[in-house]
Order: structure tokens, then C-alpha cells, then sequence
């Protein structure tokens, strides 16, 4: 997990300063807010997991309700996030996204590479 982390991290800041160089500050600044929200995501995960390692002994559906709520406050969370991004930051949108879809771009080709 800590390996999926420092990918995302990298790509987002490759992605960054890419679209910094390109489109200006401001697409720049919406690009890092967007990955932000993947690492912020991702920080979710690594702790939900942590905890579901220590309860296991414990009973399987517990532990699968658990987990569900992982899956509703990770969505939340990226909910929220985008709305503040755009709403209240009034950040570009598009590079929004673009940043948004590089943390999940590493998130997938670590996925493929295991």
C-alpha cells in the first residue's frame, strides 16, 4: 500500500507540473487539489485496512459491514472534496479532474503490475 501511495504521488506531480508548464498556475493549483483528493482517499483506505487486519478474528460479516463503510466514506469523501474544489475554490475544472484521474491512473497500473 505504501508502494501505491508513493506512485500516486509521483504521477500527480509529474501530471502537475506538466499542466503547470502547459496551462498556467491556476490549472496547475486545480491539477494538485485533484490529487490531493485521490491521496487523501487513498490515506482512508490504508487505515480502514490497518483496522480490519486487527479485527480479524473477528466474524466475517462484521468485518464485511466494515468494510462497506469504507466504500461510503471513501465516496463521500470525494464528494465533498470535489464540491469545495469547485465550489468554493472555484478551481478550473478540467484540470480538477485531470489531477483526479492521474492518482486513479497509479492506482490502477499498480494494481496491474501485482
Amino acid at each position: 500500500m505504501r508502494r501505491l501511495l508513493i506512485f500516486q504521488i509521483i504521477l500527480i506531480c509529474l501530471v502537475t507540473a506538466v499542466i503547470g508548464v502547459m496551462f498556467g498556475l491556476l490549472a496547475a493549483k486545480a491539477s494538485l487539489f485533484g490529487g490531493m483528493i485521490v491521496l487523501l482517499n487513498t490515506g482512508l483506505m490504508m487505515m480502514h485496512e490497518r483496522r480490519a487486519a486487527q479485527r480479524a478474528g473477528q466474524d466475517a460479516q462484521r468485518i464485511l459491514k466494515y468494510m462497506y463503510l469504507c466504500v461510503v466514506e471513501r465516496l463521500i469523501l470525494v464528494l465533498v472534496l470535489f464540491a469545495i474544489g469547485l465550489v468554493a475554490l472555484k478551481l478550473l475544472p478540467l484540470y480538477l479532474l485531470l489531477g483526479f484521474i492521474a492518482g486513479q491512473l497509479a492506482a490502477f497500473l499498480n494494481g496491474i503490475s501485482h
